[in-house]
């Protein structure tokens, strides 16, 4: 660590050679592929509001040409009037022209606050359009297996650019205000053009110099810019780096550790290396685009200079009047705008980035093999007799090695399996093969003969309730976190109250200070948080409910990691009880909690290696038994304690 920081810390003295490299790389004009995507986004958004953008971006664009238009004429009407007085034509001319002069700072103002509306509106409907894009194509497969692939992961990360929360850019820059960016840019640009033109009126081959001029400028400068963009989004890994050691020193969770084992100068030491070393870059960008962005400058000051001599040679020759002379003079200095960029230019660089991964997060997902999951067959009162694994192989995407490699085990209906085993012998991987959020790589998994593969995804997850290990505690009221096992049934109140009363979380409820209506988060107003044993309860509730509601296989994933070992058993003991009767696969490394199961299956290495009753495992004398006495014996509460008891 101490090495990549101070690596990093001695490329601030950047060689001449690598500076030209840059240079080089600056010569290429800078993608536009995302902001093509952005404006043929505007218009599905929301033509309307597309259509008013365009209107009021090309008002804001020419207002501020007629005002240089009428402030020449206002000019030029000044000494008439004070020749003749306000009561001679001359005079009334300077009134009427000073009242349009009024009359079009007006608009000019009224424009810009129209087009800040209009483009803040579309761009909150196309921040929105893009989150739900994104979610509807992360959500929409009946598997996992995309969400845990690393490729489709960084599609979804680059995807992610919208929204409050996730941004492409610093500084919070979102598809949204990427609009208004495109909005401001096009209007300098129009504005620009539009200048120029009043001094091509003048002399045509003047504009044309200026249009050149800045077009030559524009480019220097955009290239100048983004590939200081493209310097500064390189170093975000280790800005990142700096800013976790930062966190970690600022914060309390890391506080007493910090403190106790004499952190503080180590964690300081590690912030400077890392934020210097990614900073370097940065500052190396900022030196050579101070010296490529002084070429424009030149360029813009000496074709300014230029016109202001050809202006003033006219104006002494009698060529060009007063007005007219102010005008044009306005103009040349207005059309600079054209090639100036702004933190708009950032917004829209930034912010149109995740545009293209989001619009095309869909069609990259549909061709992964884990989101294409077939069949349509009905799942309706599945499982009659028995659920099959039958030499089932699976790997995990990107992985090296199988989870299983034959996998063969037999779930019968309406009887509770206990799956026991050390950690990380492929337990949760069974249940998400059985809950079908994965298919297998090489055999199948039968369903009353019926291979899952041809049952519909959807009616299968709908027959099918679970409590994983990292159950999901909503911050909703306590009501809907019970009714979540079956939103169909969501309004059902009585029923949601049965199943609390069978998980043995009515009086729980009871105390809330809005009672069912209660949101379990303490992060909203009138909210409360629940201990972890009765978080465990709401989930025991949630899954009962689902069974109410039509489930017929329940699954329980050792969500009892954070309960000391009665806890634990009195779980399991209440879960097995209440759910007698239903094909239940009940989960846990503990061999001393699952002893009421119907059937237990020990597995290792991803396989089955011994199955039977508590009673029968015990007697065979197998691993069972020494593990099941092993664990016995580290809860005894006294020493005639026997760990062969059923």
């Amino acid at each position: 660590m101490a090495d990549e920081g101070a690596g990093a810390t001695k490329r601030k003295g950047t060689p001449m050679p690598r500076l030209w490299q840059r240079a080089k790389r600056v010569l290429s004009p800078p993608a536009t592929g995302a902001r093509r995507a952005m404006i043929g986004l505007l218009p599905r958004v929301s033509r309307p509001l597309s259509v008013a953008l365009v209107t009021v971006t090309v008002l804001g664009a020419l207002l501020p040409v007629c005002f240089i238009v009428v402030t020449g004429l206002l000019v030029g009407a000044i000494p008439g009037a004070v020749d003749g007085g306000f009561h001679t034509p001359e005079g009334r001319r300077l009134v009427v022209i000073l009242c349009a002069t009024g009359l079009v700072y007006l608009l000019q103002q009224v424009a810009m606050t129209a087009r800040a509306m209009v483009a803040g509106s579309l761009g909150r409907r196309v921040t929105a359009h893009l989150e739900h894009t994104v979610m509807a194509a992360t959500m929409a497969p009946p598997g996992v297996g995309h969400l845990e692939d690393p490729a489709v992961l960084d599609d979804v990360r680059r995807a992610q650019g919208v929204g409050p929360s996730q941004t492409t850019g610093p500084g919070g820059v979102t598809p949204g205000t990427a609009v208004a960016g495109i909005a401001d840019q096009w209007s300098r640009r129009l504005q620009g053009l539009a200048a120029m033109a009043i001094v091509a009126g003048f002399r045509w081959w003047l504009g044309a110099l200026l249009l050149l001029g800045e077009l030559i400028n524009l480019r220097l400068y955009a290239r100048a810019y983004f590939q200081y963009l493209e310097t500064a989004t390189g170093t975000t890994r280790g800005l990142r780096r700096a800013g976790y050691f930062r966190d970690l020193g600022l914060g309390p969770e890391a506080a007493k550790e910090i403190r106790i084992f004499g952190l503080a100068g180590w964690v300081t030491q590690r912030f400077e290396a890392h934020w210097t070393g990614a900073m370097a870059e940065v500052w190396a960008g900022r030196r050579l685009n101070a010296y490529l962005q002084a070429l424009p400058l030149l360029t813009q000051a000496l074709v300014s200079f230029s016109a202001f001599l050809v202006i003033g040679h006219a104006a002494i020759a009698g060529d060009l009047s007063l007005g007219a002379t102010v005008a044009t003079a306005q103009a040349v200095l207005a059309a600079a705008v054209f090639s100036y960029l702004y933190t708009e230019d950032l917004q829209v660089a930034y912010g149109s980035g995740a545009v293209p991964p989001a619009l095309g997060l869909a069609s990259s997902l549909a061709s992964h093999p884990a989101v294409c999951m077939g069949g349509d067959l009905p799942a309706a009162g599945l499982p009659r007799h028995e659920i099959r694994f039958e030499g089932v192989a699976f790997r995990y995407p990107g992985r090296g090695t199988n989870v299983f490699s034959s996998l063969d085990l037999t779930i019968p209906a309406g009887q509770s399996l206990a799956v026991v085993g050390r950690n990380g012998t492929g337990k949760t991987t069974l249940v998400k093969l059985l809950a079908r959020l994965y298919d297998p790589c090489a055999g199948r998994i039968t369903v009353d003969d019926v291979d899952l593969a041809d049952i519909d995804p959807a009616a299968w997850h709908e027959r099918v309730a679970a409590i994983f290990q990292d159950f999901v505690r909503y911050p909703v009221s306590a009501a809907d976190n019970i009714a979540f096992g079956s939103l169909a049934h969501a309004g059902d109140r009585s029923a949601v109250e049965r199943a609390a009363e069978r998980a043995g979380l009515n009086d729980v409820v009871e105390r809330l200070p809005s009672g069912w209506e209660t949101v379990l988060s303490r992060q909203f107003r009138g909210g409360t948080d629940l201990s972890g044993g009765q978080w465990q309860r709401v989930a025991l509730a949630r899954a009962l409910f689902a069974t109410g509601a039509g489930a017929g296989v329940l699954v329980l994933d050792e969500p009892t990691a954070n309960l000391d070992v009665r806890a634990e058993a009195e779980l399991y003991d209440r879960f097995l009880e209440l759910t007698q009767g239903v094909t239940t696969l009940v989960i846990s490394h503990r061999f001393s909690t699952v002893r009421r199961a119907d059937r237990i299956v020990v597995m290792e290495d991803g396989r089955v290696v011994e199955q039977g009753t508590h009673d029968e495992l015990i007697a065979s004398g197998g691993g069972y038994a020494d593990m099941f006495r092993l664990q016995s014996a580290r809860f005894a509460q006294a020493p005639g304690d026997s760990g062969g008891g059923s």
